[in-house]
């Protein structure tokens, strides 16, 4: 069985897979070097142990931050990053 922390690095690489897949697609990938960068520190926050506690309030700003420029709206990486932000928000 995961534990939380393994759940949350998995969706974490999850996401971080797909905007590597998605980087040849965009002409301007900067917004995505941005959540790249965000997730990368989420990560190594997790890893260490110094993630704060969402206590059912906070989340990241991923997935604000990627619907405001991804097309589709249905696209893997906004549904990943949601799932990343509601996870964060119900587990710890």
């Amino acid at each position: 069985m995961e534990t939380k922390t393994e759940t949350l690095l998995k969706l974490i690489e999850q996401a971080l897979n797909i905007a590597e897949q998605m980087r040849p697609e965009l002409a301007n990938p900067e917004r995505l070097n941005n959540v790249v960068r965000v997730l990368q520190s989420i990560r190594t926050k997790t890893l260490i142990g110094q993630l704060e506690p969402s206590v059912g309030t906070s989340t990241f700003g991923l997935a604000r931050e990627v619907a405001d420029w991804v097309e589709p709206l249905d696209s893997p990486l906004l549904k990943v990053v949601g799932a990343i932000e509601e996870y964060y928000q119900t587990n710890f």
